[in-house]
């Protein structure tokens, strides 16, 4: 998968912006604060119809203006997509070829993201592992994103269910057309993530030996709030999620929460059978996420049969230099790739002429060179 070009209107400090990348490793330098990270912020907003920093969309448009316009010219799968982002406070509208879309349209673009809160999937709380179960692993099957969006509609509905129900200002029999929903939905986002897990930590593990010269084995769990064993169906895990609800359905309207269900799992990672997390170094975290990070880019190439875009986010120059090499190894010749630094470091030279330096200052992009 390729990008072939971008257009930025009032996209954070970008008033009119257009972009042709290089269709191998984009290199965005310049000094802090110039706008270096808003260009990749563009990409993945364009590709997952959200940003992976802001948590209000109106928080990407420039305080010049009321509304952003963002359209990325894709290749991907021999076909070409103009993708059209239209977005104002409160309301955002999604065009795919000229025609308006829904969301879950982009599920089939792959893009994947390594950029320095990444180092929170280790030793962050169980909601950074979830994040990147439900938007960067589950992703790798198409219908991930909807099941999990449709989970998450019926869980904030439920929950304000319990809550006019402990104020009784509703009846508890209400419950019932809400739990069918989210034992389902949330059987299925189970489900599938297990599936995901089960192709993607093998993939990782193989990449980690690679890393570390085979001193270090990686390890990973799913941690259920239900009680589940290996191999279990869809139904199964459906029946297994009712009947642990009504165990807990008291507490549940005294806390006004519910207490079981995929937004309350998490993923145990480990180190040569040692907790990353607690007893990990930051060299090892470092190392894990990278892992992770790899095995979703390869993973999504032997699902889809092309390569995700690959976004670097200031990382390249925190990794020494064999954990450099081997990721430059893998995109190289085979990932569109933009990688953000303040500092190039000669990566130029290790690229071995097969990209572009680009130069950011004060929200104007340009080309610096071809290599």
């Amino acid at each position: 998968m390729r990008v072939s070009s971008v257009t930025l209107r009032n996209f954070r400090n970008y008033i009119d912006q257009f972009i042709k990348p290089h269709p191998a490793i984009n290199i965005i330098t310049g000094p802090n604060a110039q706008g270096k990270t808003n260009i990749l912020e563009a990409i993945y907003y364009s590709l997952r119809g959200r940003s992976f920093r802001a948590e209000k969309d109106k928080d990407v448009i420039s305080w010049q203006s009321e509304q952003t316009l963002l359209q990325t010219e894709v290749e991907y799968a021999a076909r070409s997509f103009t993708i059209q982002w239209k977005i104002r406070e409160g309301n955002k509208k999604l065009l795919v070829n000229g025609a308006e879309n829904p969301r879950s349209e982009l599920d089939h673009f792959g893009v994947v993201l390594f950029c320095p809160d990444d180092l929170h999937l280790i030793k962050g709380s169980p909601q950074e592992r979830r994040h990147f179960l439900d938007y960067d692993a589950g992703p790798l099957n198409p219908t991930y994103s909807r099941s999990w969006r449709q989970y998450a509609r019926v869980l904030t509905q439920r929950n304000t269910l319990l809550k006019e129900i402990r104020d009784r200002r509703a009846n508890q029999e209400m419950l019932e057309i809400w739990d069918e929903q989210l034992y389902r939905h949330g059987a299925r986002v189970i489900f599938l993530r297990l599936q995901v897990l089960k192709k993607l930590i093998p993939v990782a593990r193989s990449i980690h030996h690679r890393l570390t010269q085979g001193s270090e084995e990686l390890q990973a769990k799913y941690l259920s709030s239900l009680v589940l064993e290996p191999g279990l169906s869809e139904d199964q895990i459906y029946q297994i999620f009712a009947s642990a609800s009504q165990k807990v359905r008291h507490l549940e309207i005294q806390r006004c929460q519910t207490l079981l269900g995929p937004h309350r799992d998490d993923l145990s990672l480990a180190i040569n059978g040692i907790e990353a997390k607690t007893f990990g170094s930051q060299g090892q975290q470092r190392t894990v996420t990278l892992s992770l990070k790899l095995s979703q880019m390869e993973l999504w190439h032997k699902e889809y049969g092309d390569y995700p875009v690959l976004l670097l986010d200031d990382v390249l120059f925190e990794l020494d230099r064999n954990r450099q090499s081997m990721l430059l190894d893998k995109v190289q010749d085979k990932v569109q790739t933009f990688i953000t630094t303040s500092f190039t470091g000669g990566i130029e030279e290790v690229i071995r002429g097969d990209g572009a330096l680009w130069l950011v200052n004060e929200g104007r992009l340009s080309k610096k060179e071809e290599f």
